[in-house]
Parts: C-alpha cells; structure tokens; sequence
C-alpha cells in the first residue's frame, strides 16, 4: 500500500516509529500537511493506484473516501456510544450514561464526564464542572460562537457520573486479534509501558469476541473498582501510539490489508 501520512500529528517517538519501519522495508509512503475538518492534503497526494491507508488527524476519512482509497481510513463514526452498549452492554465504563444531544444536556450534580458519542473528535472527552459546561453551551447554542470545532447545538453528546480509573490501556485490533498494546495511564499521571497484565489480555479477547465494529480499530480498557471496563473505541488512523510496537501494527496492516 502506500502510507499517506500527516506532518504533525504525532508528536512522540510512535511517529518516528512508524516512519522509520516504513522506511527499513521499502514500503511507499508520503508526508502532508492536513488542512482542518476538510482533510484536504498539502501537497495533493499522488502514486497512481487506489491501495493507500492513511495515518494522521480523523478528518482525513474524507480524502480517502473521496478518492476511494482502501483500506483508507477504518472510519468508526457510525459505530457510536449507543451502537457499543447494544453489545458491550455493561463492560463499557459509561454504562449508564444519558445520551442527548448539546443543547439540551443538563448536569445532576456539580462535575460530570461528557463526550461525544460518536467517534467525531469535534472535541475531547472528559470532566467538567457544571459552571463551565454552562458556559460553554451558552456560548454554542445561543451566542453561536465559533470555538474551532465542529461542536454544534444539535450534537449528540453522553454525561455520566465521574469514575475513578486506576489504569488505562489501549489495544490495536485487526481482524479480530491483538496486534500490540500499552498502558498508557496510572491514576492521574501519563505512563507509557508495553508491559500490560494478562488478565487485562484477557478480558480484551473476550470483547473483540463479542463484538468488532470493524476489521481494524482500537480499544482503550481501564481498570476501576468494579474491575476492567471498557472506556471507547477509536479509529486505529488517529489513535497516538504510547508504547505500541508500531513496526507489527505496520507490518500486520501491509500484510493484511495491502
């Protein structure tokens, strides 16, 4: 395949990664400036044939189909919170959450966890206090100020009460096996680390078993109080790396997919 890859996206020793296996092997590949939410490619990308796989910011999903280039970019955004809990049920950490859409979320205690349901990355999950919620919808939804996103009054968004995580880890699956793993979280504090406990293998299996919203994505489990659970799903071309053998998830995408 050729590898159309984003300039500035990846700013960790993942990116250099990737690059320098692509490199080792021969594999074609190409480096873009990505222009914001249209995907378009700075300079325009050329190689002649259609077998092309992209790696950088979610909004390249709309060359790749545009171009009809495959593998492309496995795009998740139709496999939303709503999709995940028809299957996952109450594996996934937000379970119980109320899913509405921007303008009509109301907080029930003071700080919540709020995010998109869909894979959209219009902006990043997490908590907020109610005071700067409110805000933040009153400047959307009624002043309609433009806050360099794709956010819009009708987005369809999740709350939930906030959860303690001891321990979060993200996995890369391709038809329906591991590829490579890391943790990359402990309480509070970032930590990268390819050493991940077998249990936590375990209970990935066991889900990409149940479910795989499609032939090549990511998941990110933590461990809580109530044991592991799964936090989302991620579209494996604009997940950041941490501590993954990035030369196998390169190697295994070529061979399965170019």
């Amino acid at each position: 395949m050729h590898w159309v890859l984003q300039n500035d996206i990846f700013l960790e020793t993942g990116w250099s990664a990737m690059v320098a296996a692509l490199e080792r092997f021969g594999i074609s590949h190409s480096v873009h400036q990505v222009v914001p939410f249209s995907g378009e490619l700075v300079p325009a990308a050329s190689f002649g044939h259609r077998k092309a796989i992209c790696f950088g910011s979610y909004s390249m999903r709309h060359v790749a189909r545009r171009e009809g280039w495959s593998p492309g970019v496995f795009d998740l955004y139709e496999q939303d919170f709503t999709r995940q809990r028809e299957h996952w049920g109450a594996h996934l950490l937000n379970a119980s959450s109320v899913v509405t859409t921007f303008q009509d979320a109301r907080f029930d205690r003071d700080t919540m966890f709020v995010r998109p349901t869909t894979d959209s990355k219009c902006f990043a999950g997490g908590l907020f206090s109610r005071e700067a919620f409110t805000t933040w919808q009153r400047a959307v939804c009624a002043l309609r100020v433009e806050d360099g996103s794709t956010m819009t009054p009708e987005t369809e968004i999740q709350l939930a009460q906030p959860v303690e995580l001891h321990a979060e880890y993200r996995y890369w699956i391709v038809k329906g096996q591991v590829i490579t793993r890391s943790l990359y979280k402990r309480g509070n504090r970032v930590f990268s680390s390819a050493e991940v406990d077998a249990r936590v293998d375990r209970y990935v299996a066991e889900r990409v078993s149940e479910w795989q919203p499609h032939d090549a994505f990511v998941i990110d489990v933590c461990d809580t109080d109530a044991g592991l659970k799964v936090v989302e799903i991620n579209t494996l071309n604009a997940a950041g790396f941490y501590a993954a053998d990035v030369q196998k998830l390169v190697l295994t995408l070529e061979e399965t997919f170019g």
